[in-house]
């Protein structure tokens, strides 16, 4: 790999800047309104660096006062490279292919220390990329991207004979993803799924999905260095806006008994979950809850009404402080991008006083018909109007139109995206993290089922098909797509 240095001299000075940049010619930043001082060293001075071929160019500017920096910059990329990424002291952000326009991205909380900071522009393979109007601007703290996948499926294929591979190579498929960069893992909680006397756990298979199982995976998500997100959904089987039936022991349990069942519950098996070493970062009460959950059977539309609802999530959240006092606390509902289900829902819990730290969001092209940019000012309305910070629990992202057999899968295309290609699915991964970076309010994404390969006669539930092997991280036998590059050059 070719690599060229450029030492540059600058003193930082205390500048006004607008807090959007709103577009860029070849040389010049056009900027809005000014909102705030803040320190800012200009890297480029109105150079550009171009890359041609596989290589990087170094870039250090010395004389920078000692503290967190966002390093902000403008490309263009012509879409042949295998990968290209702006890095800098260890944190980077990946460029998107066929950004023919000038494109604003930033790397998020580089720490200066030395009062020296370097910047590398890097491609990997042919095509041409250029970088121009980089500046560090001081930033208001760290940061670091959640880049997650839910596994709760992986043991179940593995049964089943699934595999997976990296450049040809067989890999444990948690320490694959870790390799990629992958940094969090998603487990789901069932109570009592695959017991045959009952309905619906009698739809799942048994041995999956259950204290047992996600204890195991939690163990190997650890060991590789991985951090936890566990969702409680407090069900038997599969929960949604739609289905959130009690587990069958607690069916005939009183509100206030059920509620004491909820803290049980969840204090006994988080218990579980730091006996062995493994506790979660972070914990969801419920999975798309916008419509409530435990449901009664009777209940002529499922939905509980907000006062009691409350006090099922402050049961939750009661066991959660108690026992993992660290992790902080998700409600999660599907509709990211839609306003007002957010400003319902959370106004009255808020006002409830119910206790949770962070916004769950699911967010898939196809369900949604909502782009990135679309998300990127939902996120900041919403976060701002409850000052807490959103991660979106689902993302998906279907790269080929159908499942293997021909059959339609669950996402049957992308929504505002019409491309359906593993490169399109690397790109949308990587121009949603640059919003993400951009935005400020959104800590990262879970990528929904990325392991959930074909595999034997895995489904969703038993008899089933596998709907969403069509949106996974792997190809239909089990190798890594090109959009684990979207993981790997994104921090």
């Amino acid at each position: 790999m070719k690599k060229a240095t450029r030492a540059l001299m600058l003193a930082v000075m205390a500048v006004t800047v607008s807090a959007v940049i709103s577009s860029c010619g070849d040389d010049v930043i056009k900027a809005g309104e000014p909102v705030a001082p803040v320190k800012i060293v200009d890297v480029t001075k109105g150079a550009q660096v171009t890359l041609s071929t596989t290589g990087s160019e170094t870039l250090t500017v010395s004389g920078v006062e000692n503290g967190i920096y966002d390093v902000e910059f403008y490309y263009r990329c012509d879409g042949e490279q295998t990968a290209a990424y702006v890095e800098s002291e260890g944190k980077m952000t990946a460029m998107s292919e066929h950004a023919t326009e000038w494109s604003r991205s930033v790397v998020r909380g580089v720490t200066v220390s030395g009062g020296t900071c370097s910047v590398t522009i890097t491609q990997v393979g042919d095509g041409k990329v250029t970088v121009g109007n980089v500046k560090l601007v001081e930033a208001d703290g760290t940061f670091d991207l959640i880049k997650g996948g839910d596994i709760s499926m992986l043991t179940l294929v593995e049964d089943n004979g699934g595999k997976y591979f990296l450049d040809g190579k067989e890999m444990d498929c948690v320490e694959l993803l870790k390799s990629q960069g992958v940094n969090m893992v998603r487990l789901r909680l069932y109570n009592d799924p695959g017991n045959p006397d009952y309905s619906p756990s009698n739809r799942l298979p048994a041995g999956y999905q259950d204290e047992a199982d996600i204890l195991n995976l939690a163990k190997r998500a650890k060991a590789a260095g991985m951090d936890i997100e566990l969702t409680f959904h407090y069900s038997d089987s599969w929960t949604n806006g739609t289905a959130q039936y009690k587990p069958h022991a607690w069916a005939n349990l009183s509100f206030d008994d059920m509620c004491d069942a909820v803290f049980s519950f969840t204090s006994d098996f988080l218990k579980k979950m730091n006996a062995q070493g493994t506790p979660a970062r972070y914990i969801s009460l419920g999975n798309e809850t916008q419509a409530g959950l435990l449901y009664d059977e009777d209940s002529e539309n499922g939905r509980l009404d907000f006062g009691e609802l409350a006090k099922i999530y402050s049961a939750g959240a009661a066991a959660c402080r108690n026992e993992m006092p660290d992790a902080k606390i998700i409600i999660h509902l599907s509709g990211g991008g839609d306003v007002d289900m957010f400003k319902w829902y959370f106004v009255d819990l808020i006002n409830r006083k119910v206790d949770f730290d962070i916004l769950g969001a699911s967010y898939y092209p196809y369900w949604t018909n909502k782009t990135i940019e679309q998300i990127g000012t939902w996120a900041t309305k919403v976060g701002d109007m409850f000052d807490k910070d959103i991660l979106l629990m689902e993302v998906g992202y279907a790269w080929y139109p159908t499942l293997p057999d021909g059959s339609v899968a669950q996402l049957s295309n992308n929504g505002p995206y019409r491309e359906m290609t593993p490169r399109a699915q690397r790109n949308f991964m990587n121009q949603l993290t640059q919003e993400i970076k951009r935005n400020k309010r959104i800590l990262g994404y879970i990528y929904w089922d990325p392991i959930f390969i074909p595999a034997g006669s895995a489904g969703w539930e038993l008899g089933a098909k596998n709907v969403v092997s069509n949106a996974t991280l792997f190809d239909f036998g089990g190798n890594a797509q090109e959009v684990m590059n979207a993981f790997k050059y994104n921090n």
